[in-house]
C-alpha cells in the first residue's frame, strides 16, 4: 500500500491572518462602486486627468500650469501609466488613487511594526484601512496621491538605515547603502508630487538635530549618512524646486504667515485652534472632500490618539531603549510636519492639506491602545487584557461600518455631494455618448477651459468637434448646421431675451433624482442656421471705426465678423424705469486659426468682448467685459449671440464702445476693411463706437 504525500501549507500566524483581513476589507472600501462614488468629477479631478492623458499621449509634463495646481511632474507619469492600462476614463484616475492608498496602508504597517511592534502595526494599518479620511482620500482622483506613499517609504527606509548592528545582526553592508539610496529617492520623489511634502521634509533636518543633541552615539554612526542623503535629496529635487512655478500653491496660501509678520497673529492662532480640532471636534467643512464637519476620529479613538501622543512624549524621556526613543521622536516630528499646513490654514480643506500626516495620525491611536492594554495587564491580569483587546477589535469593526455608511450613504448619496461632483454634467455626458450623430449645443455654468469641458473630455467618448459650449444665461451658440440638439440644464436657464425669440422643441426631459440640486436636464431639437435670423436686428444708431462710418458686417481681425448690434428695450416706459443698459451682439466665426497658437501656459485662447459706456466727452462711465461662448470652442461658420448688461440707465449715456481682446496680453482684435486677408486689409481701429441719435433707446 502506497501513501500519497500530503500537501502541506504554511501556517498563518495571527498577525499575518489579521493583516490579510485588514487588506481585503480596506481594498473593498476603496474599490466598491469606485466608478459611481463620488458621483462624477470635480474640476480639479478633470484637470488632473487632462495632464495624465496628455503625458500618456506623449507630451512632456509642464511645471507651470494655469489652473488646478497641477504643477508636479511625477504624478503625471504615474497617472499616465494607469491611463494607458485602464483607458481614458474617470475610473483609471481613481484606480491610480486607490493603488497609492493601499500602498500607503502596507507601508504604514511595515513602518509601525518595525518602530513599535506587530500589535501597533496591525492597529495602525486597520485605522489606515477603515477610517473615513483615508478611505475618502484614496478615492479622490487628484495629482497629490503618490506623495504620502513616497514619504512613508522615506520614513521606513530611514528607520531601517539607522538601526545598529545589535538591533539588526547579520545584515549585508549593501543593505545600508540600499536603504539610504531608497530614502533619498523616495523623499525626492515626494517633493515632485505635492507642495505639502516640502514642509514635511523639514522633519528629517529636525531629526538630524535631535540625534546630535540627544542620541550622540547614533548620531556619530548615522548622522553623516543622513546628512549626505539629505544633500542628495536636495540635489535630485533642485531642478524642480528652483522653478518658481512649482511654488504656486504656497504663495497663494501663505496669508496667515504674512499677517504674523505684519503684527497680527490672530488669523494664525484661529487656524491652529480649528486645525487641532479636526482630530476630535469639527473637521473639514468642504463637502467635496469630507462629510462636512466630521472629525477624523470618533470620541473613543480620539482618546487613544491622545494617549498615543502622551506615550510618544514620555518615550522621549523614559525610553526602554534608544531605538524606541528615536521612533517616538520621528513619529511626533512627522505628525507636526504633516499637519503644519492645516495649522496654518485651518480646518477648511484640511483633509488634503494634512494628508502627509495620515500614517502617524493613524498609528498613534494604536500605540495608545497598546499602552492602555499593558496598563490593564499589569494591574488586572491577562484575562482583562484579552477582553480589552477583543473590544478594540470589535470597535475597529464599528469604525469600518461607520465609515462605509458615512461615505457611501450619508456623503456619497447626498444632494450636496452630487452637486459638488457635477452629477448633472455626468448624466449629460452619458446622454451625449448615446447620441453621437447630432450636432449638440450644450449650456453649462462653466464653459471655459479647463472647467466643465475637461469633465466632458474625460467622460464623453465621441467627436468633440460636434459639441458646442455656451452659458445660455448670457450667450447662445448657433452651429452652422440645419438641425441639431440643444441641451439645457436647470442651472443655466435661457435668458428671457433668448427665450422669447428662440424656437426649441422638447425632445426629452431626463430626470435624475428629485432631491438633487439639478434634478433634470432638457434636450431640445432646433434648427440653428434658420433661427439665427431672429437675432440679426437693425442697428439703432451709427457704427464708427476710426471716425469712419461702418456697415454691418464688420470684420474683427479676420477671426470674427459682427452681424448685429441691438438694444432690446420694448417701450419708452420700460426704458424710463430701467437701471441697466442691455446690448445684444451677434457674431459669426470666420477663422479662429488666425488667433495663432495658444499662449504657452494657457490651455487655449481666452477672449473677451468689451462694452464701454461713454459720456458726451468720450470718457468711460461703465463697462462689462465677458464672453459666454468661449473662444477655445469657436468653429468656422458658427455664430453666437452675446448679452452685455451695464449698470447704467439708458438715458445716462450717448454711445457705446465695443471690441474684443485676448485676456493673456490684453491685445485687441483690429477692425479691418478693404481686404480679404490680414495682409491686404487696412486696420481702422481696435474698437467700434455705437452712437445713438438723441440718446434714443
Amino acid at each position: 500500500m502506497t501513501h500519497r504525500p500530503r500537501l502541506s501549507f504554511p501556517r498563518l500566524s495571527w498577525v499575518n491572518l489579521s493583516l490579510v483581513i485588514i487588506l481585503l476589507l480596506s481594498a473593498f472600501l476603496r474599490l466598491y462602486r469606485l466608478d459611481e462614488i463620488p458621483p462624477g468629477l470635480t474640476h480639479d479631478e478633470a484637470d488632473t486627468g487632462y495632464f495624465f492623458a496628455a503625458v500618456a499621449r506623449g507630451a512632456r509634463s509642464p511645471v507651470k500650469a494655469p489652473y488646478g495646481y497641477a504643477y508636479e511632474a511625477l504624478p503625471m507619469y504615474t497617472g499616465a501609466l494607469f491611463i494607458r492600462i485602464f483607458g481614458f476614463n474617470p475610473l483609471a484616475l481613481r484606480l491610480h488613487s486607490a493603488f497609492f492608498g493601499m500602498a500607503t496602508l502596507i507601508l504604514t504597517y511595515l513602518w509601525a511594526r518595525r518602530a513599535f511592534g506587530p500589535a501597533v502595526g496591525l492597529g495602525g494599518a486597520a485605522l489606515m484601512g477603515f477610517s473615513f479620511w483615508t478611505v475618502a482620500d484614496s478615492r479622490f482622483a487628484l495629482n497629490s496621491q503618490p506623495a504620502t506613499t513616497l514619504f512613508t517609504v522615506a520614513v521606513y527606509a530611514l528607520g531601517v538605515a539607522i538601526e545598529d548592528e545589535d538591533e539588526r545582526p547579520r545584515r549585508s553592508p549593501w543593505a545600508r547603502w540600499l536603504c539610504w539610496g531608497l530614502f533619498s529617492l523616495s523623499l525626492a520623489g515626494s517633493l515632485h508630487v505635492y507642495e505639502a511634502a516640502r514642509g514635511a521634509a523639514g522633519i528629517f533636518v529636525l531629526f538630524l538635530a535631535y540625534l546630535a543633541l540627544f542620541d550622540r552615539d547614533r548620531f556619530r554612526r548615522h548622522g553623516p549618512w543622513l546628512a549626505g542623503a539629505l544633500l542628495l535629496t536636495g540635489t535630485l529635487a533642485a531642478p524642480h524646486l528652483l522653478d518658481p512655478g512649482s511654488w504656486g500653491r504656497t504663495s497663494t496660501l501663505s496669508g496667515p504667515i504674512r499677517a504674523v509678520f505684519r503684527g497680527d497673529p490672530n488669523p494664525l492662532l484661529a487656524n491652529v485652534v480649528s486645525g487641532l480640532g479636526t482630530f476630535s471636534f469639527s473637521g473639514d467643512s468642504l463637502v467635496t472632500y469630507n462629510l462636512p464637519g466630521r472629525p477624523i476620529f470618533d470620541p473613543l479613538v480620539s482618546l487613544f490618539f491622545y494617549a498615543g501622543v502622551c506615550i510618544c512624549l514620555s518615550g522621549l524621556f523614559r525610553p526602554p531603549d534608544a531605538r524606541r526613543r528615536s521612533a517616538c521622536a520621528l513619529t511626533l516630528m512627522w505628525l507636526l510636519g504633516g499637519i503644519a499646513p492645516t495649522l496654518i490654514l485651518g480646518a477648511y480643506t484640511s483633509t488634503l492639506h494634512s494628508k502627509l500626516a495620515e500614517p502617524p495620525v493613524m498609528v498613534l491611536p494604536a500605540l495608545g491602545a497598546l499602552g492602555v492594554g499593558q496598563w490593564i495587564d499589569a494591574r488586572l491580569g491577562p484575562r482583562w487584557r484579552n477582553g480589552f483587546a477583543a473590544a478594540c477589535v470589535l470597535w475597529l469593526g464599528v469604525v469600518a461600518g461607520t465609515t462605509g455608511y458615512d461615505y457611501f450613504v450619508r456623503w456619497g448619496e447626498s444632494a450636496e455631494t452630487r452637486a459638488a461632483y457635477f452629477h448633472n454634467l455626468a448624466a449629460i455626458a452619458n446622454y451625449v455618448n448615446a447620441d453621437a450623430d447630432s450636432v449638440i449645443t450644450l449650456s453649462s455654468p462653466f464653459p471655459d477651459l479647463p472647467l466643465d469641458p475637461f469633465i466632458a473630455d474625460m467622460t464623453i467618448h465621441r467627436d468633440s468637434a460636434a459639441l458646442r459650449w455656451c452659458d445660455a444665461r448670457r450667450a447662445l451658440v448657433f452651429p452652422d448646421a440645419e438641425q441639431g440638439r440643444f441641451i439645457l440644464p436647470p442651472n443655466t436657464p435661457l435668458d428671457p431675451y433668448f427665450a422669447r425669440r428662440i424656437n426649441l422643441q422638447l425632445v426629452r426631459r431626463v430626470h435624475l433624482r428629485p432631491t438633487d440640486v439639478d434634478p433634470y436636464f432638457d434636450v431640445f431639437a432646433w434648427r440653428p442656421r434658420e433661427q439665427l435670423a431672429a437675432f440679426v436686428q437693425p442697428t439703432p444708431g451709427e457704427l464708427l471705426a476710426g471716425g469712419a462710418r461702418q456697415r454691418l458686417p464688420v470684420n474683427f481681425g479676420d477671426v470674427l465678423e459682427l452681424l448685429s448690434v441691438h438694444r432690446p428695450i420694448s417701450d419708452a416706459a420700460e426704458a424710463a424705469a430701467s437701471t441697466r443698459t442691455t446690448l445684444v451682439t451677434t457674431w459669426r466665426v470666420l477663422d479662429p486659426a488666425v488667433l495663432g497658437p495658444p499662449p504657452p501656459h494657457d490651455y487655449d485662447h481666452e477672449v473677451a468682448i468689451f462694452v464701454h459706456a461713454l459720456d458726451d466727452a468720450g470718457a468711460p462711465i461703465g463697462q462689462e467685459d465677458r464672453l459666454d461662448a468661449p473662444a477655445w470652442n469657436w468653429r468656422a461658420g458658427d455664430a453666437f449671440v452675446q448679452i452685455h448688461r451695464l449698470p447704467l440707465a439708458p438715458g445716462d449715456l450717448h454711445h457705446l464702445a465695443m471690441g474684443l481682446y485676448r485676456r493673456h496680453d490684453l491685445s485687441r482684435l483690429p477692425v479691418l476693411v478693404d481686404g480679404e486677408g490680414a495682409t491686404s486689409a487696412r486696420t481702422l481701429a481696435d474698437h467700434l463706437i455705437l452712437v445713438y441719435p438723441e440718446q434714443a433707446p
